[in-house]
Protein backbone atom coordinates (compact mmCIF):
# COMPACT_ATOMS: atom_id res chain seq x y z
CA UNK A 1 0.00 0.00 0.00
CA UNK A 2 1.37 3.30 -0.81
CA UNK A 3 1.66 6.17 1.68
CA UNK A 4 -1.40 8.30 -0.42
CA UNK A 5 -3.42 5.12 0.11
CA UNK A 6 -2.45 4.76 4.15
CA UNK A 7 -3.05 8.70 4.99
CA UNK A 8 -6.46 8.24 2.62
CA UNK A 9 -7.26 4.90 4.87
CA UNK A 10 -6.44 6.64 8.30
CA UNK A 11 -8.11 10.03 7.37
CA UNK A 12 -11.10 7.64 6.68
CA UNK A 13 -11.03 5.86 10.24
CA UNK A 14 -10.45 9.06 11.66
CA UNK A 15 -14.14 10.16 10.26
CA UNK A 16 -16.04 7.08 11.53
CA UNK A 17 -14.57 7.41 14.45
CA UNK A 18 -15.61 10.85 14.66
CA UNK A 19 -19.32 10.50 12.95
CA UNK A 20 -19.65 7.60 15.50
CA UNK A 21 -18.61 9.53 18.15
CA UNK A 22 -21.33 12.57 16.62
CA UNK A 23 -24.02 10.41 16.88
CA UNK A 24 -24.11 9.75 20.15
CA UNK A 25 -24.17 13.33 21.52
CA UNK A 26 -27.11 15.48 22.93
CA UNK A 27 -26.89 18.10 19.97
CA UNK A 28 -28.65 21.15 21.38
CA UNK A 29 -26.91 21.53 25.03
CA UNK A 30 -23.50 20.56 22.72
CA UNK A 31 -24.11 23.52 20.26
CA UNK A 32 -25.17 25.90 23.58
CA UNK A 33 -21.44 25.18 24.99
CA UNK A 34 -19.49 25.15 21.92
CA UNK A 35 -21.25 28.70 20.39
CA UNK A 36 -23.70 27.53 17.71
CA UNK A 37 -27.31 27.77 16.92
CA UNK A 38 -29.66 25.82 16.58
CA UNK A 39 -31.36 25.19 13.60
CA UNK A 40 -34.49 22.95 12.67
CA UNK A 41 -33.09 20.94 15.23
CA UNK A 42 -29.31 20.46 13.85
CA UNK A 43 -26.44 22.57 15.13
CA UNK A 44 -25.85 25.17 12.56
CA UNK A 45 -21.94 26.14 11.87
CA UNK A 46 -19.98 27.97 9.47
CA UNK A 47 -17.15 27.29 8.68
CA UNK A 48 -14.54 28.43 5.99
CA UNK A 49 -17.21 30.11 3.99
CA UNK A 50 -20.15 27.47 4.06
CA UNK A 51 -22.76 26.69 6.19
CA UNK A 52 -23.33 23.38 7.63
CA UNK A 53 -25.93 21.61 9.79
CA UNK A 54 -25.11 18.86 12.12
CA UNK A 55 -27.19 16.17 13.77
CA UNK A 56 -26.74 12.81 15.30
CA UNK A 57 -26.78 11.40 11.92
CA UNK A 58 -24.54 13.12 9.90
CA UNK A 59 -23.58 16.69 8.59
CA UNK A 60 -25.39 18.15 5.50
CA UNK A 61 -24.50 22.09 4.00
CA UNK A 62 -27.05 24.37 3.09
CA UNK A 63 -26.33 24.88 -0.17
CA UNK A 64 -26.72 21.12 -0.89
CA UNK A 65 -23.21 20.69 -2.09
CA UNK A 66 -20.87 17.54 -0.93
CA UNK A 67 -19.33 17.64 2.12
CA UNK A 68 -15.67 16.50 2.25
CA UNK A 69 -14.68 13.53 4.56
CA UNK A 70 -12.39 15.78 6.73
CA UNK A 71 -14.82 18.58 7.56
CA UNK A 72 -17.34 16.02 8.32
CA UNK A 73 -14.35 15.07 10.62
CA UNK A 74 -13.59 18.80 12.08
CA UNK A 75 -16.97 19.29 12.40
CA UNK A 76 -18.25 16.03 13.82
CA UNK A 77 -15.09 16.45 16.86
CA UNK A 78 -15.78 20.11 17.01
CA UNK A 79 -19.30 19.23 18.51
CA UNK A 80 -18.71 16.25 20.47
CA UNK A 81 -16.28 18.38 22.34
CA UNK A 82 -16.36 18.48 25.98
CA UNK A 83 -13.63 20.85 26.26
CA UNK A 84 -14.28 24.24 28.60
CA UNK A 85 -12.73 27.65 29.16
CA UNK A 86 -12.66 30.97 27.02
CA UNK A 87 -10.17 32.01 24.64
CA UNK A 88 -6.97 33.84 25.70
CA UNK A 89 -6.38 35.86 22.58
CA UNK A 90 -2.90 34.54 22.29
CA UNK A 91 -2.16 32.49 18.90
CA UNK A 92 0.18 30.07 18.90
CA UNK A 93 1.73 27.43 16.69
CA UNK A 94 0.41 23.85 16.76
CA UNK A 95 3.91 23.43 18.14
CA UNK A 96 3.14 25.36 20.71
CA UNK A 97 -0.12 23.63 21.27
CA UNK A 98 1.25 19.93 22.08
CA UNK A 99 4.68 20.28 22.99
CA UNK A 100 6.44 18.68 20.55
CA UNK A 101 10.36 19.32 19.95
CA UNK A 102 10.73 20.62 16.55
CA UNK A 103 13.80 20.13 14.61
CA UNK A 104 14.02 21.83 11.17
CA UNK A 105 10.61 23.44 9.82
CA UNK A 106 7.82 23.54 12.40
CA UNK A 107 4.32 21.08 11.48
CA UNK A 108 2.34 24.60 11.05
CA UNK A 109 5.18 25.56 7.93
CA UNK A 110 5.16 21.82 6.62
CA UNK A 111 1.00 22.57 7.01
CA UNK A 112 0.90 25.58 5.21
CA UNK A 113 4.03 24.78 2.54
CA UNK A 114 1.38 24.52 -0.41
CA UNK A 115 0.19 28.45 0.68
CA UNK A 116 3.32 29.93 0.59
CA UNK A 117 4.69 28.03 -2.76
CA UNK A 118 1.10 29.24 -4.60
CA UNK A 119 -0.20 32.07 -3.04
CA UNK A 120 3.09 33.55 -1.27
CA UNK A 121 4.14 36.39 -3.91
CA UNK A 122 0.37 37.89 -4.26
CA UNK A 123 -0.77 39.15 -1.14
CA UNK A 124 -3.86 40.99 -3.57
CA UNK A 125 -5.42 37.34 -4.49
CA UNK A 126 -5.20 36.02 -1.03
CA UNK A 127 -7.18 39.30 0.06
CA UNK A 128 -9.40 38.93 -2.34
CA UNK A 129 -9.83 35.12 -1.45
CA UNK A 130 -10.04 35.07 2.02
CA UNK A 131 -13.37 36.57 2.96
CA UNK A 132 -15.14 34.44 0.35
CA UNK A 133 -14.08 31.42 3.46
CA UNK A 134 -15.18 33.46 6.19
CA UNK A 135 -12.08 35.64 6.82
CA UNK A 136 -12.15 38.98 8.74
CA UNK A 137 -9.40 41.19 8.39
CA UNK A 138 -7.51 42.19 11.26
CA UNK A 139 -5.17 44.88 10.09
CA UNK A 140 -1.26 44.25 11.20
CA UNK A 141 -0.16 41.87 13.84
CA UNK A 142 2.06 42.90 16.42
CA UNK A 143 4.74 41.27 14.65
CA UNK A 144 4.12 43.12 11.06
CA UNK A 145 1.92 40.91 9.14
CA UNK A 146 -1.34 41.17 7.32
CA UNK A 147 -3.38 39.10 9.95
CA UNK A 148 -6.68 37.16 9.24
CA UNK A 149 -9.00 35.02 11.55
CA UNK A 150 -11.13 32.11 10.47
CA UNK A 151 -12.28 29.20 12.12
CA UNK A 152 -15.04 28.15 14.37
CA UNK A 153 -16.29 29.77 17.97
CA UNK A 154 -13.77 28.49 20.49
CA UNK A 155 -11.08 27.35 18.34
CA UNK A 156 -10.51 30.24 16.00
CA UNK A 157 -7.78 30.27 13.66
CA UNK A 158 -5.03 33.57 12.60
CA UNK A 159 -3.27 33.53 9.48
CA UNK A 160 -0.04 36.04 9.57
CA UNK A 161 0.96 36.53 6.02
CA UNK A 162 3.95 38.26 5.61
CA UNK A 163 4.49 40.25 2.05
CA UNK A 164 8.48 40.46 0.71
CA UNK A 165 10.64 42.76 1.09
CA UNK A 166 14.17 43.98 0.65
CA UNK A 167 15.39 41.63 3.57
CA UNK A 168 12.88 38.71 3.36
CA UNK A 169 10.71 36.61 1.25
CA UNK A 170 7.37 36.29 2.08
CA UNK A 171 6.27 33.97 4.51
CA UNK A 172 2.62 32.48 5.96
CA UNK A 173 1.89 31.60 9.06
CA UNK A 174 -1.49 29.76 10.83
CA UNK A 175 -1.95 30.22 14.34
CA UNK A 176 -4.35 28.60 16.38
CA UNK A 177 -6.07 30.57 19.81
CA UNK A 178 -3.40 29.00 22.66
CA UNK A 179 -6.84 27.74 24.32
CA UNK A 180 -7.66 25.41 21.45
CA UNK A 181 -6.36 22.31 22.58
CA UNK A 182 -8.71 22.25 25.49
CA UNK A 183 -11.43 21.88 23.05
CA UNK A 184 -9.95 19.29 20.08
CA UNK A 185 -7.10 17.17 19.39
CA UNK A 186 -4.03 17.61 17.77
CA UNK A 187 -5.83 15.65 14.26
CA UNK A 188 -8.08 17.85 14.30
CA UNK A 189 -6.15 20.84 14.06
CA UNK A 190 -4.07 19.93 11.42
CA UNK A 191 -6.74 18.66 10.07
CA UNK A 192 -8.81 22.45 9.95
CA UNK A 193 -5.58 23.79 8.88
CA UNK A 194 -5.58 21.47 5.41
CA UNK A 195 -9.36 22.04 4.84
CA UNK A 196 -8.32 26.33 5.38
CA UNK A 197 -5.22 25.71 2.98
CA UNK A 198 -7.24 23.87 0.31
CA UNK A 199 -10.21 25.23 0.05
CA UNK A 200 -8.40 29.10 -0.29
CA UNK A 201 -6.42 27.45 -3.18
CA UNK A 202 -8.70 26.03 -5.00
CA UNK A 203 -10.93 29.35 -4.14
CA UNK A 204 -8.31 31.31 -5.44
CA UNK A 205 -8.38 29.11 -8.57
CA UNK A 206 -4.65 28.04 -8.41
CA UNK A 207 -5.61 24.60 -7.80
CA UNK A 208 -8.42 22.15 -9.41
CA UNK A 209 -8.03 19.20 -7.53
CA UNK A 210 -7.50 19.08 -3.46
CA UNK A 211 -5.04 16.16 -3.74
CA UNK A 212 -2.50 18.67 -5.63
CA UNK A 213 -1.94 19.76 -2.04
CA UNK A 214 -3.60 17.28 0.27
CA UNK A 215 -0.06 16.47 1.76
CA UNK A 216 -1.04 14.83 5.13
CA UNK A 217 -1.78 15.00 8.49
CA UNK A 218 -2.88 12.06 10.29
Amino acid sequence: MSSKEKTNQGRLAYNQVQLENLARQNIPAQAAAMGLEMENGKAAADFLGRRYYIGTDGIAARDGGPVTVDTQSVLAHYLSSQGSGELTGDFVTIGRLTGINVTGDSPSAALTKPLVDKIGDRYDIFAQTAPKLGGRHLGLSTVGAQAWEFGLPKVPMMIEFFEADEEFGADIRLLFDSSANRFVSYECLELMTMCLVVDLLLAAGLISDPEDCANSFL
